[in-house]
């Protein structure tokens, strides 16, 4: 791809609520996923495999995460003399005086417009971090410029059965065009022969000067929407291309999908499709030792990350960096954060503990796989009694 044809908006301003504990401290584009990842790098190492250099970061009401996770962007070989990784903040307007909401909103949408105009790009690509990928923008590119409608969105075929009422899908042509992006229970919206709805991985590719003129006249009404609603309404507008992804692919939009997409990784097809791929997937470097397995340990059809000390028996888990599991201890069916301790005897199931979580000796946690029991960043539990309270 010929510097600076695409620039890039990564939007984390997205649903966070149904996703708590796991998002009270952060936002979901830095949840952690597959023993070493956080979403963000997905879009960001789509981002980075096709060249794009003039990345703009919207963080959301909490940005530590993000700028912890991101520092220089010299992990996806952003941290260049031209262009690089911008970080803008979002406002959460629910929070601010109506007085100071004008000048917010003129405030957002002019640094977003700055951002496009300074970087020179003949398109850009808007994506979140909620829809999990390995895609290729240079291809979605291609796609583009062979067509002659002024959007393109990505979307992948999913069955019928797959969907929930609130799914976002694409209404399209016969020949192929998305006339519209509605929810999977609109009157319609139907399933095409095959029984799929096209998804929408909310991921937007269009010129640049188009995406300014947009932001311009959401800026001149006063309206302060997010980038992926000005998206979709550019679609209803003026109709779009419709790109479809086949490689893998996760949703994340509430615990039980968050628990469902870092499961699906144990199966080696997906394991492959997402991170063995010519596309490699980059994230934060740590330079830790390898993880330890004593004698004791017995490990199963698990993802364990770097750093950790092993004693215990996984089964089938998803197990992050600097994890330590002691002598006796069980784990099965389930998702285990960086810095988490487990102690002597306990047995999990069904699981998620966030990143620094103490479980202390001789205690059961059992969840369910349609709901599993979750434990918050830095939790202690010590006592039977505590976890019923969880």
């Amino acid at each position: 791809m010929r510097h600076n044809t695409v620039s890039a908006i990564i939007n984390l301003v997205e649903p966070w609520e149904k996703l708590e504990p796991l998002t009270l401290d952060r936002p979901v584009g830095t949840l952690p996923f597959g023993g070493r990842y956080r979403l963000i790098d997905f879009p960001l190492s789509s981002i980075t495999n096709a060249g794009i250099q003039n990345v703009m970061i919207v963080s959301p009401r909490s940005g530590r995460s993000v700028a912890d996770h991101l520092r220089s962007g010299n992990d996806w070989n952003l941290d260049t003399i031209r262009g690089g990784l911008f970080n803008f903040p979002y406002n959460d307007l629910s929070l601010i005086a109506p007085q100071k909401k004008e000048t917010l909103i003129h405030h957002y949408y002019d640094n977003t417009i700055l951002f496009l105009k300074r970087s020179s790009s003949e398109y850009t690509v808007v994506m979140g971090t909620r829809n999990i990928c390995n895609i290729d923008l240079k291809a979605l590119l291609r796609y583009h410029q062979e067509r002659d409608n002024p959007v393109t969105t990505v979307y992948k075929s999913i069955d019928a059965s797959e969907t929930e009422p609130d799914t976002s899908v694409l209404q399209l042509t016969s020949n192929g065009m998305a006339t519209a992006i509605l929810p999977a229970d609109s009157e319609n919206v139907t399933p095409n022969e095959n029984h799929k709805y096209a998804k929408s991985l909310k991921i937007f590719l269009m010129s640049t000067i188009d995406l300014i003129d947009i932001l311009k006249e959401a800026n001149e009404r006063g309206d302060l929407i997010s980038l992926e609603d000005l998206m979709l309404q550019a679609v209803m507008q003026h109709n779009a291309n419709a790109f479809e992804y086949t490689g893998f692919y996760a949703n994340i939009h509430n615990i039980e999908s968050y628990y469902n997409a870092n499961m699906s990784i144990l199966k080696e097809d997906n394991f492959r499709s997402l991170l063995y791929t010519q596309r490699r997937i980059f994230t934060k470097v740590k330079n830790e030792i390898p993880t330890f397995f004593a004698r004791s340990s017995h490990v199963k059809g698990s993802l364990c990350g770097t750093g950790g000390y092993i004693e215990g028996k996984i089964d089938h888990s998803v197990i992050f960096r600097n994890v330590f599991v002691n002598r006796n201890s069980e784990i099965k069916d389930s998702v285990i954060m960086q810095g988490t301790r487990i102690g002597a005897g306990s047995k999990i199931e069904y699981a998620i503990l966030d990143k620094n979580v103490v479980i202390g000796p001789n205690l059961q946690l059992k969840g369910t796989p349609e709901k599993p029991i979750v434990i918050g960043k830095g939790q202690r539990i010590f006592q039977q009694k505590e976890v019923a309270n969880v």
